[in-house]
């Protein structure tokens, strides 16, 4: 039931022989689970205050992260956290209480010792306060690059259990409702796998799951936010040494986009970037490979570029209908043109620190650890060009490490040390929100 993620890890994150059957073979069909999940869900008391655990160091400079404005002034304070979004109610976060037998041990998913506890928060902007949803009960990972807001919540994909042993893990889907400020989940797949993809498709929420089931395949769910059902749409079923894998989806309100991994073979791998209409007929396909191989080059041998384009995939989008911007959990990530297949190149930004906001607004992109200027870049994409701006940070040793848009265009850059070894409590990890 495990075999995703033993291959997983015996390839050193290539999880080049998963996948499943040509897209030839697609299967529609209902899918029988849906509906509200058996609760594991864990809410407090009172959601307005910051969790108990927190009550006697919340005073502590040192575990929080102050809030400020383009200017560095000061709008508030959330706790140290260990995963931020960035929404149209304000600052979606996660803390952490460490289950492991050292606190200052991060464990976090994927861990077969003690669990460490993600809780989670929203910094509400406009009234300065932070309210407790709550945590997922034996939470194993989650995918937090795939969180996507949608009418007033934000959806995250969830697997409880263990990853490494060999039971069943489900895969969840968790929603957080922004304004009441409480938590849902729904059952995806009673067999989940860690890394997945997610993205909106009107008012439905489009899943991929790598089934853990004897028989590999990768099965894409429609989720329907109003009814809340979920609808099994396809199906790439895995046959022999020639086959079919999905890596990611992206819609862009028009298309959605398929990221679909090829296989005639272990080296004999091939990108292809695959068109759909809303009713999930495709429409064209285009092979990206050679996009994967000029970037990938820079940093991998030959003989193990084709291990590198086999890897998982955490960020994957379609700009304008011609760009591509993907990113895998190794060392490659790029922005390129599809029409011509050539990527942006390091004198326009896009490098191998070079990565994409989170959150549901318009995605900008950013160099982390200073890129190559060693400054705060932050480029947009308008009409095919990079336009740059450099972020001007109140202390010159901070370095942009998380960013992320809302919806409605407000902006948060999280900034913490240029060089760790300065690292001292007169300088605070900080998130700048404009």
């Amino acid at each position: 039931m495990k075999r995703y993620f033993s291959l997983f890890l015996c390839a050193l994150l290539c999880i080049g022989i998963t996948g499943c059957k040509g897209s030839g073979s697609t299967k529609v069909q209902t899918y029988e689970k849906s509906g509200v999940a058996e609760s594991t869900i864990e809410t407090p008391e009172n959601s307005k205050n910051i969790s108990d655990e927190f009550s006697d160091t919340k005073e502590t400079d040192k575990n929080m992260t102050d809030i400020v404005d383009r200017d560095g002034r000061h709008i508030g304070q959330i706790p140290f956290n260990t995963g931020i979004t960035l929404t149209n109610s304000g600052i979606f976060y996660t803390t952490v209480i460490s289950g492991a037998a050292s606190p200052d041990t991060v464990t976090v998913g994927m861990n077969e010792g003690a669990k460490d506890k993600v809780i989670y928060h929203l910094y509400d902007t406009k009234t300065c306060e932070s309210y407790t949803f709550g945590s997922i009960t034996d939470q194993d990972y989650e995918a937090g690059y795939c969180r996507t807001e949608l009418d007033g919540k934000l959806y995250t994909l969830i697997t409880t259990g263990n990853a490494l042993d060999k039971d069943p893990d489900p895969l969840l889907l968790v929603e957080f409702d922004l304004q009441a400020h409480t938590i849902n989940q729904y059952t995806i797949s009673e067999n989940g796998f860690p890394y997945t993809s997610m993205t909106s498709v009107n008012d439905k929420l489009l899943i991929l799951n790598h089934d853990q089931t004897d028989v590999l395949d990768d099965k894409l769910y429609l989720f329907d936010t109003k009814s809340k059902q979920t609808e099994q749409v396809m199906q790439f079923e895995l046959n022999g040494n020639t086959f079919d894998t999905i890596r990611s989806m992206y819609s862009d309100g028009k298309n959605i986009y398929i990221l679909r991994l090829h296989f005639e073979g272990e080296n004999n791998v091939t990108m292809f970037l695959d068109t759909y209409g809303f009713d999930l007929k495709k429409h064209s396909e285009k092979d990206i490979s050679s996009m994967l191989k000029e970037s990938a080059g820079k940093n991998f041998v030959p003989e193990d570029v084709a291990n590198e384009i086999k890897q998982m995939v955490s960020r994957f989008m379609v700009l304008d209908e011609k760009y591509v911007y993907y990113e895998n959990f190794s060392a490659t990530r790029f922005l390129g043109n599809i029409e011509d297949s050539k990527i942006f190149g390091e004198t326009e930004g896009a490098g191998d620190m070079f990565l994409a906001s989170s959150g549901s607004g318009a995605p900008f992109f950013y160099c982390i650890f200073g890129g190559a200027n060693n400054e705060n870049s932050i480029y947009e994409l308008k009409n095919g060009t990079l336009e740059k701006t450099v972020f001007k940070a109140d202390d010159d040793r901070y370095y942009i490490t998380a960013a992320s848009r809302s919806p409605d265009g407000k902006t948060l850059l999280q900034v913490d040390y240029t060089n760790p070894e300065d690292r001292n409590d007169s300088l605070p990890a900080k998130i700048y929100y404009f």
